[in-house]
C-alpha cells in the first residue's frame, strides 16, 4: 500500500509543474490557428489566394487533327567552295578563264610554265606506244613459233618501265595545272600570267551553286524528329518555293549555341540563288497529330518558351511549349498540346499559368481563338 501512495503522488505532482509551466508562458492556454494558401493534394491556389482570377476567363475548344507534320526552320544558302592551289612552283601561263564563268569539272583555271613539263609527257607518251607496239608483235611472233617465251617477257618489262616513265611524267605535269574540282562558278582568281608562284599558292576559288545547300540551327528535341533525305520545301523570301532534300544532320551540337547542324540540298538551275539568301525550310517529319490555332493564342513563358495557355486540371491554367509544324493562311498547326484542350482565347494577355479561373468554354469552328 505505501508503494501505491508514493505512486500516486509522484503523478498529481507531475501534472501540477506541467500546468505551472503553461501559465507562465505567453497565450499558453490558446490553441493557435494555421493557414494555408494551396491545397497540398493539388499544390494549387485557394480561392483567396493571389493566384484567384477575379473573372470568367473564356476559352475555346480545340481537337488535334492527324496530318503530314512539318518542322519549320530559318535557314540560309551557303554553297559549297573549293580553293585551287598550285601544286609546283613556276611562272604562271596565260588562260582564257575569268571570274564569274561557268566551269566543268578539271578544267583549267591556272597553268605553269615549268622546264617544258607537257613536252615530257609526250615523249613518255611516244615511248609507250613503241613499247605497247613491241609487246604485241612479240606476242604474234610467239604463237608463230619465231620468238621464244624469254623475248615476250622482255618485251612486256620494257613495256611496263615506258608506262611508269608517262605516269611519273603526267604527276609532274599535274602539279603545274590548277584546275577546277567540280562543276561550278569562278568566283575568283587571284593568279595571274607571267607571276612566278611556289608551291601551294592560291589560283582562285570555285563554288558550286548547283545544287545548292540551304542550312539551319535544329535544338536538341527538333533534332531528333530530322531523318536523312527527308523531303523539304523550302520557301524564298520572295515566295518562290523548292523542293529540297535533308542532305546532312549533325550529331554533335555546336557548343555555343547548343544547336545541331542541319543541311538541305535543293536544285539551282541556272545558279539564280545566291550564296546568304535566307528562306524558311518546312522539313517533313512524318505523320502525327496537330491543334490548328490561331497564331494569336501563341505566347512565351518566362523561359522564352513559345507555347500557348490551356486549362488544366481543377481548373488552373497550364502552359504547354509548343512547335510549329505548319502556318497558313487558315492559320498555325502546333504540337506539344493533349489531344483534347480548352485554349485561353484571344484578348485575355492577363491570364498567367497558375491562375485558378472560372471557365467558359466556347465551341467556334474557326481555328481555334479566331
Amino acid at each position: 500500500m505505501p508503494r501505491l501512495l508514493s505512486i500516486i503522488l509522484g503523478a498529481i505532482a507531475l501534472i501540477a509543474a506541467i500546468v505551472g509551466i503553461r501559465s507562465l508562458m505567453p497565450g499558453g492556454d490558446e490553441t493557435p490557428n494555421v493557414t494555408a494558401d494551396r491545397i497540398p493534394t493539388l499544390d494549387k491556389a485557394l480561392p483567396d489566394s493571389p493566384g484567384q482570377h477575379s473573372g470568367t476567363v473564356i476559352f475555346v475548344r480545340s481537337s488535334a487533327e492527324r496530318r503530314t507534320l512539318y518542322l519549320s526552320l530559318g535557314g540560309r544558302s551557303e554553297a559549297e567552295i573549293g580553293e585551287i592551289a598550285f601544286g609546283a612552283a613556276g611562272k604562271v601561263t596565260a588562260t582564257t578563264v575569268k571570274e564569274g564563268d561557268l566551269v566543268e569539272a578539271g578544267a583549267l583555271i591556272c597553268g605553269l610554265d615549268v622546264d617544258g613539263a607537257g613536252a615530257k609527257v609526250r615523249q613518255a607518251e611516244a615511248v609507250a606506244a613503241r613499247k605497247r607496239e613491241a609487246h604485241t608483235s612479240a606476242q604474234a611472233r610467239f604463237a608463230n613459233g619465231w620468238v621464244s617465251e624469254a623475248w615476250v617477257k622482255a618485251a612486256r618489262s620494257e613495256l611496263d618501265e615506258a608506262q611508269a616513265a608517262l605516269e611519273v611524267a603526267r604527276i609532274e605535269f599535274n602539279r603545274t595545272q590548277a584546275v577546277a574540282p567540280f562543276r561550278g562558278v569562278l568566283e575568283k582568281k587571284v593568279a595571274t600570267a607571267g607571276q612566278f608562284v611556289s608551291l601551294g599558292s592560291p589560283c582562285g576559288t570555285v563554288v558550286r551553286l548547283d545544287p545548292i545547300n540551304f542550312i539551319a540551327g535544329a535544338s536538341e528535341r527538333q533534332a531528333t524528329q530530322i531523318v536523312q533525305n527527308a523531303s523539304v520545301k523550302v520557301r524564298l523570301q520572295d515566295g518562290t518555293e523548292i523542293n529540297g532534300v535533308v542532305s546532312y544532320v549533325s550529331r554533335v551540337a555546336d557548343p555555343r549555341s547548343r544547336n545541331f547542324l542541319v543541311k538541305v540540298a535543293t536544285p539551282n538551275h541556272g545558279n539564280r540563288i545566291p550564296v546568304g539568301r535566307t528562306a524558311e525550310l518546312k522539313i517533313d517529319i512524318g505523320p502525327g497529330k496537330a491543334h490548328r490555332v490561331n497564331p494569336q493564342l501563341l505566347t512565351t513563358d518566362e523561359q522564352g518558351r513559345i507555347g500557348i495557355r490551356y486549362l488544366d486540371v481543377g481548373g488552373v491554367v497550364s502552359f504547354a511549349a509548343a512547335d510549329i509544324v505548319e502556318e497558313g493562311q487558315d492559320g498555325a498547326w502546333v504540337t506539344g498540346l493533349p489531344d483534347e484542350a480548352q485554349l485561353v482565347a484571344e484578348g485575355q494577355e492577363g491570364v498567367r499559368p497558375g491562375m485558378r479561373v472560372t471557365p467558359v468554354i466556347r465551341d467556334d469552328a474557326r481555328p481555334s481563338g479566331g
